[in-house]
């Protein structure tokens, strides 16, 4: 109640100023930088060539608590196709116990206020409230935002943000080349466990060789065997249990490579649409930063005692 009455006052004093003062429809947005919870960090300048939709948001705030599963929806339907969505929570130190809780349902990265450097986008009184930004870092959405507390509905969301995608990836099979110089990234090695019957969740391991004269990075997957897939690194293990920390991109050094392998990074493949079986193969769409999507269809081993 405290927190709905203290942003009542602060939309009396404000008037009918803008909800983000200091940005311009249709011109570059200003510098920002995001420390993530668990890990990393996202720019203005790293989100080049990918549509951003910059969220604020708060634990306490009902449209909101309406407003994130669409974006999670969405999140999922868009991300491979170069849609970031990155929360920035502005809850109160008190309160971020129970932004951390609920974080904990979503996929896409977010940020605690603390840890934002958002001056440069203006005043953010209304909440929530978002900000979208084309491949070319050009603000397409200021102050998007509801006049109701049921938050900005799905069909809104997708009008704004499926024209600035554009056309979606072809998969470009992995013995291939992206068009211009640069050589897509080699995938070695590919490996899926076998999953028991019930299991949920399937596990992806691979080598992934960059050919070329700058770093790529690992931004996400696909597969139809599965609803989602993560990126996950074992941090550590206390007996037969692996803790693992959820990223949202693993950078393949130029003229490098990089490992996904038991006890580091692996792929999860959640939800499955049926249990992974010992000779069959796993259908998988792997997306980078620079380089085009490569499908791999990977090898499904015994499931081990």
């Amino acid at each position: 109640m405290r927190h709905s009455i203290f942003w009542f006052i602060v939309a009396l004093l404000l008037g009918s100023a803008p909800l983000v003062q200091a940005l311009e429809m249709d011109a570059p947005v200003p510098a920002y930088t995001l420390n993530l919870e668990g890990g990393g960090k996202v720019t203005a300048q790293s989100e080049r060539g990918h549509v951003t939709l910059l969220h604020f948001w708060a634990s306490w705030c009902v449209p909101c608590r309406a407003e994130m599963p669409r974006l999670e929806k969405l999140y999922q339907k868009y991300h491979a196709r170069g849609l970031d969505i990155v929360a920035i929570d502005m809850d109160s130190d008190e309160d971020q116990p129970l932004a951390r809780e609920m974080m904990a349902h979503y996929h896409f990265p977010w940020a605690l206020k603390s840890h934002a450097e958002v001056d440069e986008l203006g005043r953010i009184w209304r909440m929530p409230l978002s900000i979208l930004v084309d491949r070319k870092g050009i603000v397409r959405q200021n102050a998007w935002a509801a006049d109701d507390d049921q938050g900005l509905p799905e069909s809104v969301l997708v009008a704004g943000i499926e024209p600035l995608l554009g056309a979606a990836p072809v998969p470009i099979p992995a013995s291939g080349m992206q068009s211009g110089t640069s050589p897509i990234i080699q995938v070695l090695h590919p490996m899926a466990r076998a999953t028991a019957p019930g299991q949920e969740e399937g596990v992806v391991y691979l080598t992934l060789v960059n050919p070329g004269d700058r770093e790529d990075a690992l931004e996400g997957a696909d597969s139809a065997v599965a609803d989602h897939i993560m990126l996950h690194q074992t941090t550590e293990m206390e007996g037969n249990m692996a803790h693992m920390a959820h990223e949202y991109h693993l950078v393949i050094p130029a003229h490098g490579q990089v490992t996904l392998a038991p006890g580091g990074h692996h792929l999860m493949l959640e939800d499955l649409a049926h249990p992974l079986v010992a000779g069959q193969t796993v259908p998988l769409n792997l997306h980078f930063q620079h380089g085009a999507t490569v499908h791999v269809d990977v090898p499904i081993t015994p499931l081990v005692p």
